[in-house]
């Protein structure tokens, strides 16, 4: 189903008002405007990207990197690869190392394939 354009102002405020908590240090907050969203059209990888900062700052690494591979997916290249990145630093903090490694490298265009999806 496409969304119409009030929902994706509806969206797009909800995101900005997540983004905004972020900045403050509001995760919880933040997390609660991103609660419920649920047909994100073309904002799908904002929100993951959003709500996988939220899980990185409570030191959540694993729900981040859950977000962050989500975004990842979502966002078209050469976009993607911050949120490469991102989860790459979510692995190390997991101890994860090789995960670390090659997301890294995806994250920097080595041409690794792809991950497969979970």
């Amino acid at each position: 189903m496409a969304l119409d354009l009030a929902q994706i102002v509806r969206v797009a405020k909800r995101l900005q008002q997540a983004h905004g908590y972020l900045e403050l240090g509001m995760t919880e907050q933040a997390l609660q405007r991103l609660e419920g969203l649920d047909q994100l059209g073309p904002l799908e990888g904002e929100a993951a990207w959003l709500r996988a900062e939220a899980f990185r700052m409570q030191h959540r690494y694993d729900d981040a990197a859950l977000w962050f591979r989500t975004a990842a997916q979502k966002f078209p290249p050469p976009f993607d690869r911050s949120a490469w990145y991102a989860l790459s630093l979510c692995y190390r903090q997991t101890g994860d190392l090789t995960r670390a490694i090659n997301t890294l490298a995806r994250a920097r265009g080595a041409g690794l394939p792809r991950p497969k999806r979970l």
